[in-house]
C-alpha cells in the first residue's frame, strides 16, 4: 500500500462534498444553554398550574393577565 489513500470517503461522497460543516461545537454549546434556560420557564410553567388548579375561569384570565405572566409564558 502506496500510504497516499487515506481518504476512506467513496468518490460519489467526494463529488457531493457532504462532510463537516464544523459547526457541530457551536450546535452543542447553543443546544446546552437553551436546555438550562428551560429549567427556570418549566418550573415558573408547573407553579402556575399548580398554584391555578381549580380556579375559575375569570382568575385564570386575571392572572394571564399580568405583564410578568403574560411575558414567560410567551418564552
Amino acid at each position: 500500500m502506496s500510504g497516499k489513500n487515506t481518504d476512506m470517503r467513496t468518490p460519489l461522497a467526494k463529488v457531493r462534498g457532504l462532510g463537516s460543516a464544523r459547526e457541530g461545537t457551536g450546535h452543542f454549546w447553543r443546544q446546552r444553554l437553551t436546555a438550562i434556560a428551560n429549567i427556570p420557564l418549566i418550573l415558573f410553567f408547573v407553579g402556575f398550574l399548580i398554584a391555578l388548579n381549580g380556579a375559575d375561569y375569570a382568575h385564570v384570565r386575571a392572572a394571564l393577565a399580568n405583564p410578568f405572566v403574560a411575558l414567560v409564558m410567551a418564552l
